[in-house]
């Protein structure tokens, strides 16, 4: 066997494969003994049939191509172990993605040869990775949070805690009515323009703009129409900037009877004592979010910038792979809405290939930054322990019922890996923080 490299652009590489026609007649004779085993030959046992049956019934190709097939899978590996040995592949640029193999010679008596288009693991040539974060952590912004967005959770906490009543009184902001209602345009009901029994809180204007005002005084049991034009950025383009006619029926009032806001409403949602208490642990959660929110935003900001001023050659399998990542992503995101995933396709008018090609910038800067990021933690030696990757591992499983669940949901190799990687990226941004 006797083998020749190319380096291609991209970071990829094409083999050329030979072998003597001396090294290749075993598998023929192999390759004839498989298929006297997997065929039928009339007159002989299952693997009995002499090779010149073989030939005569199934076709010289067929043995030299599946002989083709043996030698191939054979001679690969061998090849990949001697470029190991010669330092033409190594474990910081490894084969990535499938290769392609293209037979270039295969006749009766000669030689045969193939040619491997590889892809390999780029390299990464970084900026000074710490003089770049020193500069983005310049721009990291105090987190505080205000005593109206206190209040706000305040009363949303309310909110959802409140009973409501059936009230017999005339509708007002904030209280929730139970309506019939039609809509119609030019005395014709449109498409899908009725609902019976429909909740509706006025004063949230979930519907046309200028709907919940003319509810407000009307009481249960009484009847309204009234005429809306229709935003021109309404949602239902045939409807935009037309003029529809609305009918409506109230057929109950409820008010949302919010409870007081003391050291007893505190103590009701269990584990305060006051409403000091209560406010603190709000102020802390926020506070804690918002911190969260700004350190993502600083790394982002990080390792964009370093993606942007490394220098890297992106073979387009990592590119190709990323958006069927993205797809699949997109897919698992609307069947797990109860959509199904053809009719969404439907819905925004494209095509599986359209929407890769759409996405193809985003992959290309996500690949790009998992490089970078991987380059950091080997330059840097940072790797997550095993105890780090059990641990984490453990964390997520926690959220299903039952082992069997998980079983059925997840491969572990593929969680411990996604594990590792997560762990590594955050000693990563660890390091970079503490330029």
């Amino acid at each position: 066997m006797h083998y020749t490299t190319t380096q291609l652009p991209k970071s990829e590489i094409e083999i050329l494969v030979s072998i003597p026609f001396s090294e290749f007649e075993p598998q023929v004779k192999r390759a004839a003994v498989l298929i006297s085993e997997e065929q039928d030959f009339e007159g002989f046992r299952k693997g009995k049939a002499p090779i010149e049956i073989v030939r005569e019934r199934a076709g010289e190709m067929a043995i030299y191509e599946r002989a083709a097939d043996l030698v191939v899978r054979k001679t690969y590996t061998e090849v990949l172990k001697q470029m190991a040995e010669k330092g033409e592949i190594s474990t910081a640029r490894p084969p990535i993605g499938r290769p392609e193999i293209i037979v270039t010679k295969l006749a009766p008596g000669n030689e045969f040869a193939y040619t491997v288009k590889l892809a390999l693991l780029p390299s990464v040539t970084l900026p000074d990775v710490r003089v770049i974060a020193r500069r983005i952590l310049t721009d990291k912004k105090s987190v505080t949070v205000t005593d109206e967005e206190v209040d706000k959770t305040l009363f949303w906490l309310r909110e959802s805690r409140s009973p409501v009543v059936t009230v017999e009184r005339a509708a007002a902001s904030g209280d929730t009515a139970e309506i019939d209602f039609e809509v119609h345009r030019d005395g014709v009901r449109i498409e899908s323009g009725e609902s019976k029994n429909h909740p509706l809180v006025i004063g949230k204007n979930k519907f046309m703009p200028g709907f919940d005002d003319h509810l407000i005084g009307m009481r249960s049991g009484e009847e309204k129409k009234f005429t809306l034009v229709a935003p021109e950025h309404w949602h239902e383009k045939s409807l935009a900037g037309k003029s529809l006619e609305f009918r409506v029926a109230v057929k109950s009032v409820q008010e949302r009877m919010l409870p007081e806001l003391n050291d007893e409403f505190a103590k009701s949602l269990g584990t305060f004592e006051t409403l000091e208490a209560l406010k603190k642990n709000i102020t802390e959660g926020m506070t804690h979010e918002k911190e969260e929110k700004e350190k993502q935003r600083i790394r982002a900001s990080i390792i964009e910038v370093i993606a942007k001023e490394s220098t890297v050659e992106i073979p387009d399998v990592l590119i190709v792979s990323e958006t069927e990542k993205m797809v699949a992503e997109l897919k698992q995101g609307m069947e797990d809405m109860g959509m199904k995933w053809e009719d969404y396709l439907l819905h925004i008018k494209k095509t599986i290939p359209e929407l890769q090609k759409e996405w193809r910038p985003e992959a290309e800067k996500r690949v790009r930054i998992a490089l970078c990021l991987g380059q950091i933690a080997r330059q840097e030696t940072i790797e997550a322990t095993e105890e780090e990757i059990t641990a984490r591992a453990n964390q997520m499983l926690e959220q299903y019922k039952s082992v069997k669940e998980a079983e059925k949901a997840i491969d572990p190799q593929a969680l411990r890996e996604y594990c590792g990687g997560i762990i590594r990226n955050e000693k990563v941004f660890e390091l970079l923080e503490k330029s």
